[in-house]
């Protein structure tokens, strides 16, 4: 989980860099073309059938990662990376939620009060009264809802199916979404584009097996807020790289936000 942390924040500002000059279908097909390109001769070398197992789990993992994954480039397009990030770190909260709903593994009332901390942060973060709401913060909150949904569908796949084709089936169900939007909208990438384009890639296939194979031996909640480094690399990279502000108002709630996921994951380790 610390490596996939560390690989998706490197993913992360190579996003931020693309998306300002490709569209963004564009960065979501390469991505999933690429995954499903490389993981089919291995799957097919190691024997696993293509098939899989709870196919309804893998599908609506790959269906919620997608739509995830096209509002978190979405919100990167439109307001400060940082800022982007942070929200969609408010995922632990919805996944200790629709863990409990779907999994049925319990909400003590610690991790209410906890929860509840981290939805204040959120509050105080997107600053709702100020003019600087957009939808650049409606996407990353809806990024990390839709995230969230992926993160318990994993949990659940992972019962039954190797890391391997849990993203095989992610960039299958990506890829038949967002091809006939590259057909659309094609932009020739330079030389240092494409590069940029093939190393993101590989970083996101690397990460998303690690990830996968890590919640073998976490629950949900527990393996996405160990996934919570991410935020950390990620918004060191947006105040050095980026020059993102700092605002008060960002502060604080990256403080409670943060302070929410570390006291949940506390929690489920204790229990």
């Amino acid at each position: 989980m610390f490596f996939a942390s560390f690989l998706y924040s490197i993913s992360d500002v190579l996003f931020k860099i693309l998306t300002s000059s490709l569209p963004i279908t564009q960065i979501a097909s390469i991505r999933f073309l690429f995954g499903g390109i490389v993981l089919w001769p291995v799957l097919s070398s190691r024997g696993i059938s293509l098939k899989g197992n709870h196919v309804w789990a893998l599908v609506l993992r790959g269906l919620f990662g997608t739509t995830s994954f096209f509002c978190l480039l979405k919100s990167m397009s439109l307001i400060p990376f940082s800022l982007t990030m942070v929200l969609f770190y408010t995922y632990p909260i919805f996944v200790a939620l629709f863990s409990d709903v779907l999994l049925g593994e319990a909400i003590g009332k610690k991790d209410l009060f906890l929860i509840g901390i981290g939805l204040i942060g959120t509050y105080v973060l997107i600053n709702p009264g100020s003019h600087s709401f957009s939808a650049g913060h409606l996407y990353g909150l809806l990024a990390s809802g839709l995230g969230a949904m992926a993160v318990v569908m994993i949990r659940k796949a992972r019962e039954t199916n190797g890391a391997l084709i849990i993203y095989f089936y992610f960039c299958l169900v990506g890829g038949s979404i967002s091809v006939p939007f590259l057909l659309q909208n094609f932009k020739t990438p330079d030389l240092l584009q494409w590069a940029l384009l093939f190393i993101l890639a590989g970083a996101l296939l690397v990460a998303q097996v690690a990830m996968n194979q890590g919640f073998k031996y976490c629950k949900a909640a527990e393996g996405s807020l160990f996934l919570t480094l991410e935020l950390i690399f990620a918004g060191i990279a947006g105040i050095l790289i980026f020059k993102d502000p700092v605002t008060p108002h960002f502060g604080l709630g990256a403080l409670l936000i943060v302070s929410s996921g570390l006291g949940l994951n506390w929690v489920n380790r204790r229990s």
